[in-house]
C-alpha cells in the first residue's frame, strides 16, 4: 500500500511522543514493504506552495510550511493554503492510506480533504486533547471545555466564539474518518465525552516504543531512595511537584534526563534545585535508561495524558513506578510495581516516599513494550478492512459550514481593521462590536 502519515513536525532524530510514534510505524510499515511518505507541518515560516522534500533515514519527509503570521495560534488552525497544496500532494501521490496524527501547523481540514480526493482509507489518531480544547493538554480538574488564552487584541466574546468554531469544526473532521484512534481507552473517553456528540468508535491502539531501553541489572539488596524522571521538560509534567517533595522530606535524591527548552522555566528549575539533591544530566537515549542509577521511576504529570511511553520505558528497564494517579497510567502500569498519588499534589506524594512499608513491598515491573512491527500490523490489518468494504457517503450534516467559517473570519477582519483604523494599533474593540 502507498501511505501518508500527517503530523505537525518531524525532527531529525523525533523528539516527542508523537513525532516516536509516527517514525516507529512508518518505519516498520516501509520495512514490511510498503511505500510511506511522513507529511509533516514546521515551524519555520514559508509559502505552502513550495513543498520542502528529504530523507530521515530512508524515508521520505515531505514538509508544507504556512505562510501566514502567528499560525501556531489555535485561533488560526485552518489554512486553505495549506489545504490546497496538500490536496495538489494527494492528486499527484493517489496514496491508498492517508493517516493523520496531528493538525497544528497543517490545517483543520486534512480528513475532508483526503475523503474529496477519493483516498480509500482516512484514518486518525488522537495523540491529545488539542481537538477538544484547542491546546494539547488537559489540566487535571479540568472537566468542562475552557478556551484557552487568545492574544492580547482579542477579546472575551470572540475568543469564546472561535474556541466554538474550532471544537466544531474539528468535531466535523473526526466524524469524516474512516478510522479513529487514540492510544488508551482511558483518552478515547476523555475525547468522546469533552467532543458532547457521537464521533463514531475510537478504537485502542497503544503506541510503540522506537527504541525498547535494556533491561537493568536486579539489585543485589535493599532498594535505595534515588528516584529517576526523565523526557522533555516543561510544566505539565510536574516536575516542580517532585521537588516540592524532595524540599519537605530528607534521604531522597533526584536524577532528571531530558531538556528544558523553555530559557524562562529552565532559570526557574536551576534556583529551586540550588540547595536540594537534584542532578540534571540533559540529553538522554533510552539506553542511558538501564545505566543510571537509580531505585524509582518518578511519572508526576499535572495534565491528563493520553497514554504515558514513559510508563512502558519503565517497565522495560525493570524500575518501579511512582506515579501521577492519571486514568491512562493505570491502564498499563504494572500493579505490583505501582505507587499512585494524588496529581498535582506534593504532600500526597511526600507521604508515599516516607511510607517505607509500601515502598519496599514493590515488585520489580514486569516487562512491557509495544513493538513497532506489532503496533503496524495491526494498523495495517485496519487499513485492509477498511479497503475491502463498501465506504457509505458521508451522512452527517455538518456542525461547522463553509458559510459559518467565512462569517467567522469576516468578522474577525473587521475587527482588527477596527483596531488598526482607530487606534493605530492592536487594542481590542468595544463591547457589542459586530455582534460580540
Amino acid at each position: 500500500m502507498k501511505i501518508l502519515h500527517v503530523v505537525h513536525q518531524f525532527p531529525s532524530p523525533p523528539s516527542g511522543g508523537t513525532e516516536r510514534v509516527v517514525f516507529a510505524l512508518a518505519r516498520s510499515m516501509a520495512d514490511a514493504g510498503h511505500d510511506v511518505t511522513i507529511v509533516a507541518g514546521t515551524i519555520e515560516g514559508g509559502t505552502a506552495r513550495e513543498l520542502r522534500e528529504g530523507l530521515v533515514e530512508d524515508l521520505r519527509v515531505v514538509k508544507i510550511p504556512r505562510e501566514d503570521l502567528f499560525f501556531e495560534s489555535w485561533e488560526k488552525a485552518w489554512s486553505p493554503s495549506v489545504g490546497e497544496r496538500f490536496a495538489a500532494l494527494l492528486r499527484a501521490q493517489r496514496p491508498d492510506v492517508v493517516h493523520v496524527h496531528h493538525w497544528l501547523r497543517l490545517t483543520t481540514d486534512l480528513v475532508r480533504i483526503a475523503r474529496r480526493e477519493g483516498v480509500a482509507v482516512v484514518a486518525c489518531t488522537l495523540h491529545d486533547y488539542w481537538t477538544q480544547l484547542a491546546t494539547p493538554t488537559r489540566p487535571v480538574g479540568l472537566d468542562r471545555p475552557e478556551p484557552p488564552a487568545g492574544p492580547r487584541w482579542s477579546n472575551e466574546a470572540e475568543r469564546r466564539e472561535a474556541f466554538a468554531a474550532h471544537r466544531a469544526d474539528l468535531v466535523d473532521e473526526l466524524r469524516a474518518a474512516d478510522l479513529r484512534f487514540a492510544p488508551s481507552a482511558a483518552h478515547a473517553r476523555g475525547i468522546e465525552a469533552f467532543a458532547g456528540v457521537p464521533l463514531g468508535a475510537i478504537e485502542t491502539t497503544p503506541p510503540p516504543l522506537l527504541d525498547v531501553p535494556e533491561r537493568r541489572a536486579a539489585p543485589s539488596g535493599p532498594r535505595g531512595r534515588t528516584l529517576l524522571f526523565w523526557g522533555s521538560i516543561y510544566r505539565e509534567k510536574g516536575l516542580d511537584v517532585v521537588l516540592d517533595a524532595l524540599a519537605s522530606v530528607g534521604g531522597w535524591r533526584l536524577v532528571v534526563l531530558g531538556e528544558v527548552h523553555d530559557p524562562a522555566y529552565r532559570e526557574r528549575l536551576a534556583a529551586r534545585c540550588a540547595h536540594l539533591p537534584v542532578e540534571f544530566r540533559g540529553r538522554f537515549t533510552p539506553a542511558d535508561l538501564a545505566r543510571v542509577s537509580a531505585d524509582y521511576a518518578v511519572v508526576p504529570a499535572t495534565s491528563h495524558e493520553s497514554y504515558g511511553l514513559v510508563i512502558d520505558e519503565a517497565r522495560c528497564v525493570g524500575l518501579p513506578l511512582i506515579a501521577s494517579d492519571l486514568p491512562s497510567f493505570r491502564e498499563h502500569a504494572d500493579p505490583s510495581a505501582s505507587l499512585f498519588f494524588t496529581p498535582d499534589d506534593p504532600g500526597s506524594l511526600a507521604m508515599l516516599l516516607l511510607d517505607d512499608a509500601r515502598l519496599l513491598a514493590m515488585r520489580e515491573p514486569m516487562p512491557h513494550a509495544v513493538r513497532a512491527s506489532e503496533s503496524a500490523a495491526q494498523l495495517l490489518a485496519r487499513y485492509a478492512d477498511v479497503r475491502a468494504q463498501v465506504r457509505p457517503p458521508l451522512a452527517h450534516a455538518p456542525r461547522f459550514t463553509g458559510a459559518m467559517r467565512a462569517a467567522l473570519l469576516f468578522r474577525r477582519a473587521e475587527r482588527r481593521l477596527w483596531s488598526a483604523l482607530q487606534n493605530g494599533g492592536p487594542v481590542v474593540p468595544p463591547e457589542g462590536f459586530l455582534g460580540d
